[in-house]
């Protein structure tokens, strides 16, 4: 299953030079109407794989995909905007049927054992699920693969 990240670089990585100066430049002059903008300084020299970790820690995971659709938009990438808002909004359902995981587990605090599978993207970012909500009491262990 993609990840909203995956997505949003793939879409990303799609754009020729000029088309992500202005994708960038989109961002940095607030065109996503009650978003912030982010920095310029911060987007000058951001790569790809940068801009996605930007908006994500900018906007969130799930505003940070509907800001990408809306300024590809912008930027006359209609088709990059249709196909990502579709591949968003399946792993939105993907999430919510419960094929993907989800911070909103719900787990019983009194279960005996829990499993919890974390992977690392390509740039070595661990990619992992917020669990709130539970107390988890006794030893927790982590082993890396």
């Amino acid at each position: 299953m993609a990840t909203i990240r995956v997505l949003l670089l793939n879409t990303l990585n799609d754009l020729l030079e000029e088309e992500f100066k202005s994708f960038k430049w989109q961002l940095t002059n607030g065109v996503a109407k009650g978003f912030s903008s982010i920095a310029r300084s911060k987007l000058e020299k951001a790569k790809h794989m940068d801009v996605v970790d930007l908006m994500v820690n900018q906007y969130g995971l799930s505003d940070a995909g509907k800001i990408a659709v809306r300024v590809l938009q912008n930027i006359s990438q209609n088709n990059l905007a249709e196909n990502l808002k579709k591949q968003l909004a399946e792993v939105q359902a993907e999430t919510a049927d419960g094929v993907g995981a989800s911070s909103n587990s719900a787990l019983a605090p009194t279960a005996p054992g829990f499993a919890q599978s974390i992977t690392a993207d390509t740039s070595s970012k661990v990619m992992a699920p917020v669990i709130t909500g539970v107390t988890f009491s006794g030893p927790v262990n982590f082993s890396f693969k």
